[in-house]
């Protein structure tokens, strides 16, 4: 069900913007002037859009929706106007008869050099140098941020990747509205990526241990207290003290971690979560880290794939997860996939389009 905020203002607090005169085209055209603004505001000043446009069953409707909805009309008029560069992304990911036909072949390369991997180092430096040409997190995410202790510089900050979805999910009790559908999903990429059904359940398995692990669950009340103070750490220290979890990573991404090697520092959040991690990565076996980070790189690039992947992707979190009925339509999802990957290119388009001379003048 459409659900609506609306905001009511006082009468002294309308009258305060003016008559509708004073309004640009742009305003007016949403309104609904037959609605008194004091009985529903919300109405009043967006009734003629609302009347006039469909919206999925997930929407909530607020003035945000209505400037997103504008800005939206923008846009596409801007994708199909075939500018360059934004037009050819826009289309591919429009395209899904070619993502259907195209399978696994986007990351089949990705997925051989894993599951070819004889080691844990091996494994563990293959999938960092996957992370590091695509974006996907594995066991550490690796940020350059200012630095608080001089704002003149940056710094490399180290620190725990996350959770695929709310870390509190991991835990009970809301853990037992998840652990089914989430087991599903994972069985059902591991599946579409070419495994037999009995070797996809227990892949889940070992994935669903480790997420476990990586959230939390296993750590004692006390460790979880206790205070985290971030570690400033040469990149040869890290290496030495984390090789697994942080000096395979970093090397992974194109850095010398050998000692006099580099001067560059690493911040490290939470050295507790590496000296953790650490342990954990010495004693999985191989093929158990190989299924972790194949699952990796299966979940970060399924709502790009093939129809199947994506609609495993959104039956879980966007479904469940997000609890909304249904996923936006695709062309949604494609605009917003563009402003993601391209949204310099598609801000200065934007600003070219809507920011005329009659536009300054009004704002002046």
């Amino acid at each position: 069900m459409v659900k609506i905020i609306v905001a009511v203002l006082s009468a002294g607090v309308a009258s305060a913007f003016g008559t509708i005169s004073e309004f640009p085209t742009e305003i007016t055209s949403l309104m609904d002037q037959t609605v008194d603004p004091c009985t529903d505001f919300f109405s009043y000043s967006c009734g003629t859009w609302y009347n006039k446009t469909t919206l999925y069953s997930n929407i909530t409707i607020n003035v945000h929706t209505v400037l997103d909805a504008v800005a939206d009309k923008v846009i596409e008029k801007l994708l199909n106007a075939k500018l360059p560069k934004l037009a050819e992304f826009y289309d591919a990911c429009m395209d899904t008869h070619t993502l259907d036909t195209l399978g696994l072949a986007p990351i089949e390369a990705h997925l051989k050099a894993i599951r070819s991997a004889n080691s844990t180092i091996e494994a563990i430096f293959r999938g960092a140098a996957i992370s590091n040409a695509t974006g996907v997190t594995l066991f550490v995410k690796l940020l350059v941020l200012p630095d608080n202790a001089d704002v003149t510089r940056y710094v490399l900050i180290a620190e725990h990747p996350g959770s695929p979805f709310g870390q509190e999910y991991f835990h009970e009790p809301l853990w037992a509205d998840v652990e089914k559908p989430y087991r599903d999903y994972l069985a059902t990429i591991f599946k579409l990526a070419g495994h037999a059904e009995v070797d996809a359940e227990v892949a889940a398995d070992v994935v669903i241990e480790f997420e476990r692990f990586n959230a939390g669950v296993e750590l004692s009340k006390r460790r979880l207290q206790e205070a985290v103070t971030p570690t400033r750490l040469p990149l040869s220290t890290a290496n030495a003290s984390y090789p697994l979890g942080l000096g395979l990573p970093l090397h992974g991404f194109g850095l010398d971690v050998r000692e006099g090697c580099n001067t560059t520092t690493v911040l490290v959040d939470n050295h507790r979560y590496f000296e953790l991690l650490e342990e954990k990565l010495r004693r999985m076996p191989v093929d158990d880290l190989k299924t972790i980070i194949e699952y990796k790189v299966l979940d970060f690039n399924a709502q790009h794939l093939s129809t199947p992947f994506v609609e495993a992707w959104f039956k879980f979190y966007v479904v469940v997860i997000e609890d909304l009925k249904e996923p936006p339509p695709r062309a949604i999802f494609c605009r917003g996939q563009v402003h993601t990957s391209m949204g310099e290119l598609l801000g200065s388009y934007y600003l070219k389009e809507v920011w005329t001379t009659d536009t300054a003048a009004f704002a002046d």
